[in-house]
């Protein structure tokens, strides 16, 4: 595999990922909810992703084109964001029920995630606490008898499909306009008769589900380096949807962006020798920029006003 092709390969990678999760962390936000739990609900999106695969390997391993079919990601990505939207509600029901404070409850949402992980991996690690992944990918590929390019993926066309869907569900449709005032001002969506309990469970548990998938990419692509945690991607998903200003396009233009230089960081120095040197520094850029645009963009941010500050509808 050459370098073009090795770069492109990892950049759909990295792009599905940073978008979907980033795209998650907004619904949340959007909703009035501080989500700093992306990372551990990606976590748990991967977890579970890895557990289905290693279950359906054994319950099939008499028949290998079973143990292996690429169909079975029909099953496991869906199972993965169901479990993770389902760990997301914790996060909802401390900071919607208990209206405790949003950034603590991330972390402890992170924490517990590492937590829960580190122990299915000692259940299904096999005996070594490291899954494997004996799933193909479903996807389209192309050979010219040397190297094979990919065209298309299953993952490539639902973060498509994600990313077109959040665009009309949010500023096309009267529950995305619901849905958004519920962030701006819940005093004025509670007057107006919305009910925004509902609108704060929906972001959060949307948030936990694309996290979810996020996570499950994560954990096709990269299932041996999986040790309880997802290289901290879920913090960069959390970097992308502010430099993205809580905008579907933006994050989607941000996360090719950091998608191209993590692709090249990680791609470069196996081919070239004289960047292996820098290759912590690509890394390092997407980061500095962050801090650099934010920084510089701190007065004009267009984050949604009442994000992380409690509303009880009995005082008003």
């Amino acid at each position: 595999m050459d370098l073009a092709n090795s770069v492109y390969t990892s950049l759909l990678i990295y792009f599905c990922i940073f978008s979907v999760s980033a795209i998650g962390g907004m619904f949340s936000e959007k909703a009035g909810i501080i989500n700093i739990g992306i990372n551990g609900m990606m976590i748990i999106g991967a977890v579970s992703y890895l557990v289905f695969t290693n279950q359906i390997a054994k319950w099939f391993a008499s028949s290998s084109s079973l143990q292996t079919s690429m169909y079975w990601q029909l099953l496991g990505i869906p199972f993965a964001a169901l479990c993770a939207g389902i760990f997301a509600m914790l996060h909802g029901f401390a900071t919607i029920k208990l209206k405790s404070n949003h950034t603590i409850s991330g972390f402890a949402i992170n924490l517990l995630a590492a937590g829960i992980s580190l122990i299915l991996l000692q259940i299904f690690g096999n005996n070594s606490k490291t899954p494997k992944m004996l799933l193909e990918e479903l996807k389209w590929t192309q050979s010219d008898g040397v190297r094979k390019w990919e065209i298309i993926s299953f993952k490539t066309v639902l973060t498509i499909l994600i990313i077109i869907v959040s665009y009309l569900a949010l500023y096309k449709t009267k529950w995305g306009l619901r849905f958004r005032s519920v962030g701006e001002n819940p005093q004025a969506a509670d007057v107006a008769g919305i009910n925004f309990n509902k609108i704060k469970w929906e972001g959060v548990i949307i948030s936990g589900v694309l996290s979810g998938l996020a996570g499950a990419f994560f954990a096709h692509a990269f299932p041996a380096s999986f040790k309880g945690e997802v290289n901290g991607f879920g913090y960069l998903a959390l970097a992308i949807m502010i430099m993205g200003q809580w905008n579907v396009g933006l994050i989607t233009i941000i996360a090719l962006l950091f998608s191209i230089l993590y692709s090249f960081a990680y791609n470069a120095s196996a081919f070239l020798n004289f960047l292996k040197p820098y290759r912590y520094l690509f890394i390092a850029i997407p980061y500095i920029v962050t801090i650099i645009v934010v920084m510089a963009t701190a007065k004009k941010s267009h984050a949604p006003a009442a994000s992380g500050i409690p509303y009880d509808k009995s005082i008003r």
